[in-house]
């Protein structure tokens, strides 16, 4: 009998929650290529059969991680009635996760889990679009917005670390600047030093400010609308 053998857990002793953590210690040691229904068994010192019993696929897989990250980003959330404040919260949280875990955020924060975790931090969202004055169709569009921003900006992210040959990192640089003939590009010319400098955090940091001052903006005109 061989070692591996020995070891191997009893039938039926895994959960699902045991399974996707299993997952993010895999993507997060050896990157997306090593979420394998193989690999979690071997990492769970279990047959891949003890996977499949709770999940029927790896997109069933990745839908969990999504919404365990999204635990992992609420954790210790309260709302407030400062809805600007939180939103900026939220969206900092998710930030701070996807750069944590980029391999695990980058196969799945785009995808929709249904899990409670994601229920809960579309409640907060949309209860946050509700305390700046904002209802109704309105406010589906202004949380539609708010994530796409923010899970759109924090999956790339997360897609750029993890990435086999990337050369950035959340301190990294945008874009190098070097053409052949400068003074056929004067604009870019001129702030070519800012362009390799800027971060992506710190434009992040300036998209959630433009949303938040337009949300402001459009609560504002809500509220001096006639009634």
């Amino acid at each position: 009998m061989s070692e591996t053998t020995r070891v191997r857990r009893k039938r039926g002793s895994i959960t699902q929650d045991e399974i996707v953590t299993a997952a993010l210690r895999l993507t997060d040691r050896e990157g997306e290529s090593a979420l394998t229904f193989a690999r979690l068994g071997h990492e769970l010192k279990a047959s891949p059969t003890a996977v499949y019993r709770h999940f029927a696929n790896r997109n069933e897989i990745l839908r969990a991680l999504a919404n365990h990250l999204d635990g992992i980003s609420i954790d210790g959330y309260v709302p407030t009635d400062d809805w600007r404040r939180d939103l900026e919260d939220l969206g900092w949280r998710a930030w701070r996760t996807a750069i944590t875990h980029p391999a695990a955020a980058a196969i799945s924060l785009s995808l929709v889990s249904n899990g409670a975790n994601e229920l809960r931090a579309v409640e907060w969202v949309l209860r946050a679009i509700h305390c700046a004055g904002v209802s109704g169709r309105d406010a589906v569009v202004q949380y539609q917005v708010y994530t796409n921003l923010v899970l759109g900006s924090a999956g790339a992210q997360a897609a750029r670390l993890s990435a086999a040959d990337a050369v950035e990192s959340s301190e990294g640089w945008i874009q190098v600047y070097a053409p052949k003939d400068p003074s056929r590009y004067p604009h870019a010319e001129a702030v070519k030093a800012e362009l390799t400098s800027v971060t992506y955090e710190e434009v992040f940091a300036k998209q959630m400010q433009m949303y938040l001052d337009a949300l402001a903006m459009t609560s504002a005109g809500r509220s001096e609308a006639p009634a």
